[in-house]
Formats: C-alpha cells, structure tokens, sequence
C-alpha cells in the first residue's frame, strides 16, 4: 500500500474531522440565514475531496474490485441499495421520536435548522445537494478505508471502529445521532464488503438521508430534516 495514499487519506479525514468540530462550534452561536446544503463553497468543497478521494483509490494500489469500483451485479446494488435507503430511516424512525420525547438532551437539532429546506423551492436542490454527500462519506469511509484496508486488517475488529470514528464526526447531533450514525455505518459496511459494490451504499446512503428529511417534514409540517447518516 503507497505511503501517499496513508498520508493523503489520513489527512482528509482530519481535516474533516477538523471541520466538522469547527462547524458545530459557529452554528452554537450562529444561525446561517441560507441553508448550508445550498452553499456554493461547501459544495465545491464536497466535490474537490470527491476528486481527492477518487486520486487516492488509484494511489492505493488495490484493484477497483476490491474498492467496490466495479461492482459484479449493479441492478442488484441498485434494488438492495434502494431497499435499505427507504427501510433503515423507516426503522429509525419511532426510536428517534422516542428519543426526542423522553431525553431531548440526547439530540441536537443544530445540523436539522441550518440543512432543513425553507421553501418548496430549495427541496430539489437539496434533495440533489445530498447526493455528493453520501458519494463524499461512502468513498472514505466505505471504498478507501474499508474496501483498501480488508485485505491486511482483520476485518471485524475494523469495521466496528471505522463505523465508531464515522459515528464521532456526527457530534453535532448529539448522543443519538452518535448512537444511530454508528448502526447505520455497520449495516452499511456489511453491505459494502457483501456486494463489494460502492454504488449499492451510495444509493442506500442518499435515499435514507432523503427519506429522513420526507418523514420529518411529514410529522412536522415544516421543511423537514436529515437527522443521522448525513
């Protein structure tokens, strides 16, 4: 495995985490007047660690099989992917009402006020705005560390803190959001390292953050919100 690829992988990943604890620190004391979801630079920033990340699959020397780039049976992915976006949101759905019933201190709507659509206007870009995201998260969390590393790790004991620092970096949502993220990154792995398919986690990634934001706004009657996995 190229010394570059460790370095360059470990180097986003901090300056994600970075950022993700410097963003919870503003939107404590700042509410943005757009919706973040919709910011030009933080979507330019999405897809410039996108590039990053596809230049460090090449640089890692393993093969696009292995890092779930070619996929052996894509309508498969496509339909389990579809089938595990639209269940998982649905099964966390009552737990997360519970949660925001009986120990509100345990869930942070600070993430939900500033990506939660304002107007019927914003909600297909923010549909689409959702998308780079789970491309972004999948390609690290899934194709570069899980699908590089499977082959010199022992797979278990690696998923589990993979899925835990994945969990870490949803701070801003609470100890919830926490405990949920961290599910979701499990069933995603084995999903991951099942189908040895990066678009079957994609697909399930978007359509749960999409759904979550549908079931919020339905219970709500506001914009609605992605709560956890976003």
């Amino acid at each position: 495995m190229s010394p570059y690829f460790l370095v360059g992988l470990l180097a986003i990943l901090a300056f994600i985490g970075l950022a993700t604890w410097r963003t919870n620190q503003i939107l404590k004391v700042w509410e943005p007047d757009e919706n973040l979801l919709l910011s030009l630079p933080e979507n330019l920033a999405r897809l410039g660690i996108i590039a990053l990340a596809i230049g460090l699959g090449f640089l890692s020397g393993e093969s696009f099989r292995t890092l779930g780039w070619a996929p052996p049976n894509p309508l498969g992915d496509i339909a389990i992917g579809i089938g595990a976006g639209v269940s998982l949101p649905l099964l966390l759905y009552y737990p997360s009402k519970w949660v925001e019933a009986h120990h509100p201190e345990w869930y942070s709507d600070i993430v939900v006020r500033s990506i939660r659509p304002r107007s019927s206007r914003e909600w297909p870009w923010v549909v689409l705005a959702l998308l780079p995201i789970a491309l972004m998260e999948e390609l690290l969390f899934r194709s570069l560390l899980l699908g590089a590393f499977a082959p010199h790790v022992n797979i278990l004991y690696f998923v589990i803190g993979v899925s835990i620092i994945f969990g870490l970096l949803h701070m801003p949502q609470g100890e919830w959001g926490v405990i949920g993220v961290i599910l979701v990154s499990l069933i995603f792995s084995a999903l991951f390292l099942w189908r040895e398919s990066l678009l079957a986690v994609v697909i399930a990634h978007w359509l749960m953050n999409v759904m979550q934001l549908v079931l919020d706004a339905l219970s709500t009657g506001s914009g609605g919100a992605v709560k956890e996995g976003d």
